[in-house]
């Protein structure tokens, strides 16, 4: 282990500016080097204590400032004024550097994280000839071509007793723009069928993160990490960056 090579991984990894292949890499060592999983997990404490300790640091400041001035000795010379605007400015970059991920635009977070899922069920054969006309098949061709709005106004009008249909259809209400409208389905798929739950479930996090509701999503997102299923390694990092 090379302590300084891994602190430099961990903080870009914390910071989410890792690749994904650098992500894989590191979460393939933290699963068999327990030593740096435990520095991951101080290097979690340091960084939410840096930014609590700089502003106790600079709370002691200034009343310590405010006492002197009371006393009839807290004349600012130019050293302190400089003491006092190094230790704002300080707060500042930390503020800057440490800035808390759940603040960062979820809009962004949503549309790194919940990409449109994959037609597995009828893809579009490119370049072939179109041999099946049926409204189900239409509903897949309008869902590859990202035109989600004709998508969702087909796979409506289909049985809504197809997991896969309830799939897609929660996926365009979401592509589309309609978190709202997507909710209820995927809380649908996720209760009452057993194919796509794991999905389900996720998407159903990302529906609340797109609305700004990251108290909410990162509720879900806790369950698919507790549950060990497919999305857990994923929902566990996006967790980190929303709640670091």
């Amino acid at each position: 282990m090379n302590e300084d090579k891994d602190i430099s991984l961990i903080s870009s990894f914390l910071e989410g500016s890792l690749s994904k292949e650098e992500v894989s890499l590191l979460e393939s060592r933290l699963h068999n080097e327990a030593e740096l999983r435990s520095l991951l997990q101080d290097m979690k404490v340091l960084r939410n204590g840096i930014r609590h300790a700089e502003r106790e640091q600079l709370r002691h400041e200034l009343k310590e400032l405010e006492k002197r001035i009371a006393a009839g000795t807290g004349k600012i010379n130019y050293i302190t004024g400089l003491k006092i605007a190094a230790a704002v400015a300080l707060v500042a970059i930390a503020s800057w550097l440490l800035w808390p991920a759940q603040q960062r635009n979820t809009q962004e977070l949503f549309a790194e994280n919940f990409k449109p899922y994959p037609n597995i069920i009828m893809p579009t054969v490119r370049g072939g000839q179109k041999t099946d006309s049926t409204e189900k098949a239409q509903a897949f061709a309008a869902y590859d071509q990202q035109d989600y709005q004709k998508a969702i106004d087909l796979f409506e009008h289909l049985d809504t007793k197809d997991e896969g249909v309830l799939l897609y259809l929660g996926n365009s209400y979401l592509a589309a723009n309609l978190p709202d409208k997507a909710i209820p389905v995927f809380q649908k798929l996720r209760d009452d069928f057993d194919v796509f739950d794991e999905q389900a479930e996720w998407y159903l996090a990302g529906c609340y993160i797109k609305l700004g509701k990251g108290e909410k999503g990162s509720e879900i997102l806790k369950a698919i990490v507790d549950g060990d299923g497919s999305y857990s390694a994923k929902a566990e990092r996006l967790l980190n960056t929303l709640n670091p």
